[in-house]
């Protein structure tokens, strides 16, 4: 009997201790270990200033704060970004205008994305002339149609604000007398520029958040902008950061967290965005590292909330897929 027993007591035994390795080996995965999060992230952006900007200011932050070590992408086009996030290949994009502007390569992509969160809230796209320009509606800008050259200067060929423009020519049959110009985004504002310079009309695509509106004396003309003709020109959109199906497993809480409640707002990105089309022969790496360096109030209020959510002991979730705020408010 003792001899069984002894034995029994030493089986108990080996099977608590076999017990807690399993428990001990379960708590080594998952989101809680650090040692197993990628330090390596490989962001994605276009050539508009405005996410091109806040890329390379969150690439400085995440190197020089949170030891990440960072590759930033430059893509002609929207439609890439999206769906380089979906196929894997690049890990973040800060820059997707829904539910209106990035519709299509949204819905192409999204099954394999996810929103992560808000970059900007209270956005608006649509035509823009100098407030010189004696043209508020879109069909005042017949009386121009030879000044013009009959063009309406888009962006990039694909673009959607190319289709609404065109859209718009059709709905008020207009589309016999203008075309859109497709060019990239900053030879859209040096023709702007140039136009302004001479005091001559012209008619450009446009959008805010951009640094344009400090610069020059302009205005959106009624009925191609957001707000009017919804069925093309939809409500005041956001923009979100879209990122992978894995993102929030794939990286440390604490990154996962600064990129989730990062927000700009209109002065902080304005003052971004000047600071890029001002920057004459610094590189993007030391704009960036500059504008960071003038504004520590501003980066410091990032990093105490990423802090409070790294430390809350919350799930991280992403946003739902129809996530929207400045649509809803507007509703």
């Amino acid at each position: 009997m003792i001899h069984s027993s002894s034995s029994l007591r030493s089986f108990v035994a080996g099977l608590a201790a076999l017990a807690l390795l399993v428990v001990g080996l379960a708590g080594c995965g998952g989101s809680g270990d650090q040692q197993e999060m990628s330090r390596e992230m490989n962001m994605v952006t276009v050539n508009w200033i405005e996410g091109l900007a806040m890329t390379y200011m969150q690439e400085q932050i995440l190197e020089n704060e949170y030891n990440m070590d960072v590759s930033v992408r430059e893509v002609q086009g929207g439609g890439i970004a999206f769906s380089s996030v979906a196929s894997g290949d690049q890990d973040f994009f800060n820059e997707a205008w829904l539910p209106t502007t990035h519709q299509d390569p949204w819905e192409k992509n999204q099954e394999q994305s996810n929103k992560l969160g808000y970059t900007y809230r209270g956005t608006s796209v649509g035509v823009v002339v100098p407030t010189y320009v004696e043209a508020d509606t879109f069909p005042d800008l017949m009386d121009y149609q030879d000044e013009l050259d009959g063009t309406l200067n888009g962006i990039e060929s694909g673009a959607a604000i190319n289709g609404q423009m065109q859209n718009t020519l059709e709905l008020y049959d207009m589309d016999d007398a203008f075309s859109v110009s497709a060019a990239s985004g900053p030879a859209n504002w040096q023709a702007l520029e140039s136009a302004i310079e001479e005091e001559r009309p012209i008619a450009v695509a446009a959008w805010k958040p951009h640094w344009k509106w400090n610069r020059f004396d302009i205005k959106y003309v009624a009925g191609a902008t957001t707000g009017d003709n919804v069925d093309i020109w939809g409500q005041p959109e956001d923009i979100f950061t879209i990122v992978g199906d894995d993102f929030i497993e794939k990286f440390p809480r604490e990154v996962v967290c600064f990129l989730q409640e990062f927000e700009a707002n209109d002065e902080q990105i304005g003052t971004l965005m000047t600071a890029f089309n001002e920057r004459g022969d610094m590189s993007k790496e030391e704009t960036a590292a500059q504008w960071i360096e003038n504004n520590q109030d501003d980066v410091e209020q990032w990093m105490k909330q990423a802090e409070e959510c790294a430390n809350s002991g919350e799930e991280l979730e992403y946003l739902p897929d129809d996530a929207t705020y400045s649509s809803d408010q507007a509703s």
